[in-house]
């Protein structure tokens, strides 16, 4: 009796000491994840989308926030409500931005190394994948929150009947930071309501339906997304769908379908900022894509059950059909990667499993040396998805911590070393504009409230206080944001026409025709370049960096007479 009490507290004893060791694997790889993602937060430098969040959250009004900008920013206004009070407030700009990024990073790192049903392997790789790590964790946007919106849906998923408002809540939460996520919610809301109905034999005019905890958590979140549907729903002078697709639906949609997931984990078909509705798609790697994603549909199929299939598969479809229709840019590739992750996360948790590579070698009747020579095959096919985007991060991050990430921090240099502060800009508009362009032309073409986003000035205002721009809502520092409106060839005019009531600009940035603004009055003789803006705009992409002069090289001219009276002098153009 006593020998096997021993024995007993020996295995006891043993287990704690296991179960340590892995704590202790999980948390070196979290100090590891959290300092990796400070280090590269604290060199990043914020580009146009990061400084649009902040200056919308500094400049506007809580009411513009709730109810006028959702219709042209396209998601809920959480996250600006985020910015909200440290924007009014003037925390640190930068710092402000790092530290919320690397917190919703942060958490769902932790979550996915200590709370995850995943194989240990599995868990201590996933929190540096590229979009996670460095475009969710580094690059401030709402994506950061979606990602852990999703980890906290996969934590309650499991206890859904018991306390089905916590993952009613962490849907919510879902919801309000992204079109996307009421797309995903509402898919897993959808599937979640068959498993209902399932479970009740569908009697759905029965009382104990209704009465359903799970039924009312679910339309409470239904009511929930109607009104942010209401607050994003897209104003006939939204920009973003006033520009014309260059490439057909149904292309988009095979890209949705089958070639995103590809995309996001082995390849490289959209680069930076890409759009399906107008990059070129039509190249080897989207094909494979193609063949990739398909084999991978049938993967989640034969390794799925019954209970989860359908908390993939519909919310897939709609992700897919809304972004083969309606919008789509690269960046955006991190939304699916955090659902394949949900969805994962919740497959791994169930016992029942569609098939295991134990059960397949055993079917195919192999001998051990090629069912293990099999596993090896499999396991190493399963860690490729993995490795190549941990690649991207660690490339990534080096050169964004080599070369600069935008602009802004040159340009607000120079203007801070120059005393330049209460001058006036005029920067070049996004669209090209052609001097043979008679007037009526020119004005049905250029969106006198767009600018160039590779040099628009949002990203530069954060660092003052003032709204030095005069093409940028006219100077006001109440709107020192993008309004993301198209202006009608009228409302062009009436800008063009209070630009030349104010008078010439003291600095032009880019190229404009100032001869179509002020006529006679001043001319591009009359200004000298005085600062050459680095043309590395959306310098990291993966594995890739775009610098010197592989985009257009654009100067800051100032007018001759007052570049003296500052004393600065012009440089070689």
């Amino acid at each position: 009796m006593k020998d096997n009490t021993k024995v007993l507290q020996e295995k006891k004893i043993g287990t704690k000491g296991i179960q340590s060791s892995h704590g202790l694997t999980e948390s070196i790889v979290f100090a590891f994840f959290m300092i990796s993602l400070i280090i590269v937060n604290l060199f990043h430098e914020p580009w146009f989308d990061e400084a649009q969040a902040w200056q919308i959250a500094r400049c506007a009004s809580l009411k513009e926030i709730l109810f006028e900008i959702p219709h042209y920013e396209g998601h809920p206004a959480l996250w600006h409500l985020m910015l909200f009070i440290p924007a009014k407030l003037g925390f640190p700009y930068e710092l402000t931005l790092h530290f919320f990024s690397a917190l919703a990073i942060g958490i769902s790192g932790w979550l996915i190394l200590f709370r995850s049903a995943f194989p240990k392997v599995v868990k201590c790789l996933l929190p540096f994948h590229y979009f996670i790590f460095y475009q969710n964790g580094v690059v401030s946007r709402p994506y950061g929150y979606i990602t852990l919106a999703l980890m906290l849906m996969a934590l309650t998923f499991k206890g859904r009947k018991e306390h089905p408002w916590r993952f009613m809540l962490s849907m919510a939460f879902l919801c309000a930071l992204s079109g996307y996520g009421i797309v995903i919610a509402g898919g897993v809301a959808v599937a979640w309501t068959l498993e209902i109905c399932v479970e009740k034999q569908w009697k759905m005019n029965s009382i104990a339906f209704w009465k359903d905890r799970r039924v009312f958590s679910l339309l409470t979140l239904l009511a929930f997304a109607v009104v942010l549907l209401a607050q994003i729903m897209p104003r006939p002078d939204t920009f973003a769908f006033s520009i014309e697709q260059a490439n057909p639906t149904w292309l988009c949609m095979l890209y949705s379908f089958f070639a995103m997931l590809p995309d996001a984990t082995l390849l490289n078909i959209l680069s930076c900022e890409g759009m399906p509705r107008f990059s070129s798609l039509n190249s080897g790697q989207f094909y494979a894509a193609l063949l990739i994603g398909i084999l991978f549909l049938i993967i989640v199929w034969l390794w799925g059950t019954k209970k989860n299939r359908s908390f993939f598969y519909v919310p897939y479809v709609l992700y897919s059909l809304f972004t083969g229709v309606v919008y789509f840019s690269a960046h955006h590739l991190g939304v699916i990667i955090a659902f394949v992750v949900f969805w994962f996360w919740i497959a791994f948790e169930d016992e029942d499993r569609g098939f295991s590579l134990k059960q397949v070698t055993g079917k195919l009747t192999l001998s051990e040396k090629d069912a293990d020579a099999l596993k090896k095959l499999a396991v190493f096919l399963c860690m490729i998805p993995l490795v190549i985007p941990i690649l991207w991060t660690a490339v990534a991050s080096m050169n964004d911590i080599r070369f600069d990430y935008f602009n802004a921090r040159g340009i607000a240099k120079f203007i801070k070393e120059n005393h330049l502060e209460n001058a006036t800009f005029l920067v070049e508009w996004g669209e090209v504009t052609e001097p043979e362009w008679s007037d009526e032309e020119f004005f049905e073409k250029v969106n006198a409230y767009g600018l160039d986003v590779s040099i628009d000035p949002v990203a530069v205002m954060p660092y003052f206080e003032h709204n030095f721009c005069i093409n940028l809502n006219g100077g006001r520092d109440d709107m020192a944001y993008a309004r993301h409106q198209f202006a009608s060839a009228e409302e062009s005019r009436e800008v063009f026409r209070q630009l030349k009531e104010q008078g010439p600009p003291d600095l032009v940035v880019g190229l404009i025709d100032l001869d179509r603004i002020y006529g006679d009055e001043v001319s591009r003789k009359d200004y000298v370049p005085v600062y050459k803006i680095s043309p590395r705009y959306i310098s990291v992409w993966k594995m890739l960096r775009t610098f010197g002069d592989s985009f257009k090289t654009r100067y800051i001219y100032m007018r001759a007479d007052l570049a003296e009276q500052y004393g600065i002098k012009p440089i070689e153009n």
